[in-house]
């Protein structure tokens, strides 16, 4: 029901409405998730600036992503790109192929578990903590940010379950936001097989499993969780001492970005 409608942009919501704690939820209109904006139309870009309000652009791609497709930003709004992957902006870029798969240019299949597990690694929690504040601090100031990766699945995923999380929401308010990249994800699932078909070197049925296990689902956010609580302690403990929010920054925000259901 969050789900906005565009020409060319696709898997677009508000987290607005998701419920959290003491019978609120997220306020509406202010914290957006979506897939990458390149192929953006000048009535989606006026959508998100008229209808959306949008004000801030972040995109979580790696720079090769950004330099193949650029975002199409709509006017007014401001861009910053904060990667969760990138050998120059961070040191560290995430490879690892699923065997018996094969590499195309910078294309690869991964095993998600690995991948999801690998998103609380440290150099990209640092990254973590500079994008929570990042968005945070727009929302807080009533400006209306849209975050976003490639497909909107896994990065914008990972966000959207860290934000939720600040704000109150149960791990099942966030699976249930999670999943719902599934239908917009349906949409393309021949352009998706086929990419994985070419990976997996024309092996249907390969690719039909390796597509099948791409789609959003609870064991990714398990194995990131799972992740956290390993390295950190627990997620408490990451929003404390890795993404820096003290109990008094968390009742604040959770006053200001939250309201009556």
């Amino acid at each position: 029901m969050r789900s906005i409608p565009f020409e060319k942009i696709s898997n677009v919501r508000d987290l607005g409405g998701i419920p959290v704690a003491g019978g609120r939820v997220v306020k509406r209109g202010l914290l957006f998730r979506g897939a990458a904006l390149h192929s953006a139309t000048p009535a989606d870009c006026a959508k998100l600036r008229d209808e959306l309000g949008v004000r801030h652009v972040i995109d979580l791609r790696i720079g090769y992503e950004v330099e193949a497709e650029p975002d199409v930003v709509p006017d007014g709004a401001l861009y910053r790109r904060i990667p969760f992957y990138d050998n120059e902006a961070i040191g560290y870029e995430y490879f690892d192929p699923i065997p018996g798969t094969i590499v195309i240019g910078k294309d690869f299949a991964c095993d998600p578990d690995h991948f999801y597990a690998d998103m609380a690694n440290p150099l990209t929690a640092g990254q973590l903590r500079i994008l929570m504040h990042a968005l945070i601090d727009a929302a807080m100031a009533g400006e209306p940010v849209l975050f976003h990766c490639s497909g909107g699945k896994d990065r914008a995923g990972i966000t959207a379950l860290l934000v939720l999380e600040l704000l109150g929401a149960s791990e099942q308010a966030i699976l249930d936001d999670y999943l719902v990249t599934n239908e917009a994800r349906q949409a393309g699932i021949d352009k998706i097989y086929q990419r994985f078909l070419r990976l997996c070197q024309g092996d249907e049925e390969f690719a039909r499993a390796v597509t099948e296990n791409h789609c959003a689902r609870p064991q990714n956010l398990a194995a990131f969780r799972a992740s956290v609580d390993q390295r950190y302690g627990s997620m408490d403990a990451f929003i404390r001492d890795v993404l820096q929010f003290d109990d008094g920054e968390l009742a604040a925000l959770r006053a200001a970005l939250t309201e009556p259901a």
